[in-house]
């Protein structure tokens, strides 16, 4: 897949510059070589997010580029921060709360980012805020404003990440679009049903509990017997995947339903202090070319060494017989020019593909494979995506109905 990057270009107008802004991503798509389902996503959420930060940052200019790769693509945005310290602190004084209260939801949280919060270093993610509005949502179920604001985000919902930088001089946004065929739908349009959820941490997941709360979750859906089982069995690999994790963290857990697909959606941060990073890697070094522990072993490698940082993902590698398969290259799909920064990106659709392209006349590859073909998650999932930022890992799981 090519990298593509774009020539910057600044707007001041977004209505009198989507012409230029327009033969930009028109250039891009081309480039890249977009599908036209994707091509137009992607210039809706160019549109839409121009959109957005012009109506925050009012009377100001932002630069405005693309980059990426037919899988992946990011839009970059960034603009002076104008604002001094004597500015925000008036802003703050008229607000009782000590907040900018004239705004809430989601776009009031990414405007509070831009107005008030650039005087020190600061970063706001949207999986951040996800995470944070699921967790309020399920302590306080007559709390919905929040969560209702951000389904009605057109930018939220298209986009399959967002983060603000802040320093003292520049704000940068970066909207992260994945084309991956499994999120064609999912992703991309309402789930016809969405579950409650469920949240899990490393001291509690040995409760047996957590697989009732699975079983009562996937009834909401009301799949057939067939798609049920599926997606339990789904679950309970994963649950088998997180108890092998030996960092600590808390995640939540739950189903959505489209007309096709069902999938399983996990999202967590892990606690990592410098100790425990250096616990993790002198760990990682033991387990290196380790015997087979199948493919949830290697998803669970995936997180654990992306968390420690994106060359560890590109070192691991398995033993077979006489040889070795590096699947962290093989399923990775954003491992290239300018995406490291965005963190690691796995999926089991890489994997496979890359896989199957080596097992020609090479009895190393041909184990991997078999051993693929045996797992239980590989057999059922249409795709699994792996994302790990930072401290932060995301895991969807797609099957179809």
């Amino acid at each position: 897949m090519r990298y593509v990057k774009t020539n910057h270009i600044k707007i001041a107008d977004v209505e009198a510059s989507l012409k230029e802004a327009n033969n930009l991503i028109d250039s891009y798509i081309l480039d890249v070589r977009l599908g036209e389902k994707d091509a137009l996503r992607l210039r809706l959420l160019c549109e839409e997010v121009m959109r957005l930060l012009k109506s925050i940052i009012g009377t100001g200019i932002f630069d405005f580029w693309l980059e990426g790769n037919s899988r992946v693509s990011q839009i970059y945005l960034t603009c002076d921060n104008r604002l001094d310290k004597a500015q925000k602190q008036e802003l703050i004084s008229v607000s009782s709360s000590g907040t900018n209260s004239s705004e809430t939801g989601f776009f009031g949280v990414l405007k509070s980012m831009f107005m008030m919060e650039g005087i020190e270093e600061e970063q706001w993610n949207l999986r951040d805020y996800l995470a944070e509005i699921y967790l309020r949502r399920e302590q306080d179920p007559y709390s919905q404003e929040a969560w209702d604001n951000l389904e009605r985000s057109l930018v939220a919902n298209l986009a399959d990440d967002i983060d603000v930088y802040i320093d003292r001089n520049i704000i940068k946004m970066v909207v992260t679009k994945d084309f991956s065929e499994a999120l064609a739908t999912i992703g991309s349009r309402v789930p016809e049903k969405t579950t409650q959820f469920t949240f899990v941490d490393s001291s509690k997941i040995k409760s047996d509990e957590i697989y009732e709360k699975a079983e009562d979750l996937i009834a909401e859906l009301d799949l057939d017997k067939k798609s049920a089982l599926h997606l339990k069995l789904l679950f309970e690999e994963t649950i088998g995947m997180l108890k092998e994790l030996t960092a600590d963290y808390h995640a939540a857990i739950w189903f959505e339903k489209y007309k096709h697909e069902c999938c399983i959606k996990l999202t967590g941060k892990t606690e990592m202090d410098q100790d425990k990073k250096e616990g993790l890697l002198e760990m990682a070094s033991v387990k290196e070319n380790s015997l087979a522990k199948g493919f949830m072993g290697k998803v669970g490698d995936v997180i654990e060494n992306g968390l420690l940082n994106y060359n560890n993902v590109m070192k691991l590698q398995q033993q077979y017989g006489g040889g070795y398969v590096n699947y962290g290259t093989m399923g990775m799909y954003s491992g290239m020019e300018g995406m490291a920064d965005s963190g690691i990106m796995w999926s089991l659709y890489e994997y496979r593909g890359a896989l199957k392209e080596s097992i020609d006349g090479n009895e190393t590859a041909q184990e991997a494979w078999d051993e693929l073909e045996k797992s239980i998650v590989a057999s059922v999932a249409k795709d699994v995506l792996v994302g790990v930022k930072g401290n932060r890992l995301d895991m969807t799981i797609v099957c179809e109905l």
